[in-house]
């Protein structure tokens, strides 16, 4: 059975896929949450400074991928799945079989919403995130202030993350929500610069978290993918 490594959006842990990796199909494939420092059971670790930096401390728990496995990241987690495979390559170990990225638009990019992040207070931003669908269920603003430390390091992360020039050698399955604020099409299609295989794009219903509410569906698309890519045969890696 082959791994899907899930790397976290910005503000959020292993346990906020708790629902997700009950409900997706183990046919398809076996879901692993990938916790990285400042929060869930590495809370006690120091936060990363930087995305690359993440990227590598998240690699602790991922170790090198079998033949098979697949990286996914949501938002947050898809930049860091593309650093990740970038030091796997780098690393001369074998890279997973492809990316899955989801409610994120090609790495240069950095969304309005983002930008105007650091001038909104506390209440205003746990109340923009209620509306996004961001903040963890049964999590009221009193207790929100752990909450608010990770995300707004996450918050900074992305701000500063430079995605440099280099490409990777794996194909890419965007996945976009129809009422995503957060993208849109000519940015993910700009995800096509980031890999020297080919760019999948596909659109399901729902806005940010669109992936939470339809574990199944994403299922079905990764595993459509699968079945594409081994149609076209081994290619060799550039």
């Amino acid at each position: 059975m082959r791994n899907i490594f899930l790397l976290p959006y910005g503000g959020g842990s292993a346990s906020s896929y708790r629902s997700y990796v009950a409900r997706f199909p183990r046919a398809i494939g076996r879901v692993v949450p990938v916790e990285v420092p400042g929060r869930g059971k590495r809370s006690h670790e120091k936060p990363a400074k930087s995305i690359p930096e993440c990227a590598a401390l998240a690699l602790q728990e991922i170790g090198a991928p079998s033949e098979g496995d697949i990286l996914h990241g949501h938002c947050m987690g898809a930049l860091l799945a593309f650093e990740a495979i970038k030091l796997i390559e780098a690393s001369g170990k074998q890279p997973p079989s492809f990316l899955v990225v989801s409610g994120r638009n090609a790495p240069r990019h950095v969304s309005d919403w983002l930008r105007r992040v650091p001038e909104l207070d506390d209440r205003g931003l746990f109340t923009e995130l209620q509306e996004l669908g961001g903040v963890p269920k049964g999590l009221s603003f009193a207790m929100a202030q752990h909450f608010f430390t990770v995300l707004r390091n996450d918050q900074a992360m992305f701000r500063a993350y430079d995605p440099g020039e280099a490409r990777i050698s794996v194909p890419i399955l965007a996945l976009a929500g129809r009422d995503d604020r957060m993208t849109n099409a000519a940015a993910l299609a700009e995800w096509e610069r980031y890999t020297s295989k080919s760019l999948s794009i596909d659109w399901l219903d729902g806005a940010h978290y669109f992936i939470l509410e339809q574990p199944e569906r994403v299922a079905l698309l990764v595993d459509s993918f699968c079945t594409m890519l081994a149609s076209l045969g081994p290619v060799e890696s550039d």
